[in-house]
């Protein structure tokens, strides 16, 4: 656990890596406060006669907090220098390209500027037909 611990640290710069050591950090965290959660106490090992204690029940209940503990700790610690040791964002840099002006007399590489092609005349319209005389009825 410790080693996972420390690979966070010493990957600054892969959000991969990363990112399993917060994993692995928060579950440690997570399985110490369950272990004191379900860990018995000094008290509990109290028998039914005042000044009856159970030194095997006190001694395991002392060592499992004292993990417990530990791992919480260790969880919280390790947690806060994998998200110290992350490298901020990269500002972004912008880049300007500026053509180079032609020299020593040789011809210009870049294009010289063409107008717009001009839009066709519409066409005139079709002259009307001449009109014919009315035909006149025979009589």
């Amino acid at each position: 656990m410790t080693l996972s611990l420390l690979a966070g640290g010493c990957f600054p710069n892969n959000p991969k890596h990363q990112t399993i050591a917060k994993v692995v950090e928060g579950g440690l965290a997570i399985g110490g406060i369950a272990l004191l959660a379900s860990v018995n106490t000094g008290a509990d090992c109290m028998g039914q006669v005042a000044g009856d204690v159970d030194q095997a029940c006190e001694d395991k209940a002392q060592l499992l907090s004292g993990i417990g503990l530990g791992m919480v700790l260790t969880g919280l610690v390790g947690f806060i220098v994998t998200v110290s040791t992350a490298g901020d964002d990269a500002p972004a840099t912008t880049t300007s390209v500026t053509p180079k002006p032609a020299t020593d007399g040789a011809p210009s590489t870049t294009p010289s500027p063409v107008a717009p092609p001009t839009p066709p005349a519409p066409t005139p319209p079709e002259a009307p037909a001449p009109a014919t005389p009315p035909e006149t009825p025979a009589s």
